[in-house]
């Protein structure tokens, strides 16, 4: 039986998005499966997810708006990872 632990509902949505690495400037596409004022949950293509750093910035509108992120738990198998939203400095 899975325990939810997510403080607060997440919203399904299944958004295109895409991962900017910010040392780096690489670039992956993703798919945001839910999300909410805390987090979200990204799938992505095989492989993908153990070359993903720690932290990155999202985008949902091709680069106009950057949300900065962090990675807090990652599944290999099925290519997801869960991650939180970094407040801005």
């Amino acid at each position: 039986m899975l325990v939810e632990r997510r403080r607060l509902a997440r919203t399904r949505v299944v958004q295109p998005a895409k991962i900017i690495e910010s040392d780096t400037g690489a670039a992956f596409g993703c798919i945001v499966d839910n999300l909410n004022m805390l987090g979200a949950c990204l799938s992505f293509d095989t492989g993908t997810v153990a070359a993903l750093p720690d932290k990155f910035d999202l985008t949902f509108d091709n680069c106009h708006t950057l949300w900065s992120c962090r990675v807090i738990w990652r599944d290999n198998n099925v290519e997801r990872v869960g991650i939180t939203w970094l407040k801005a400095a």
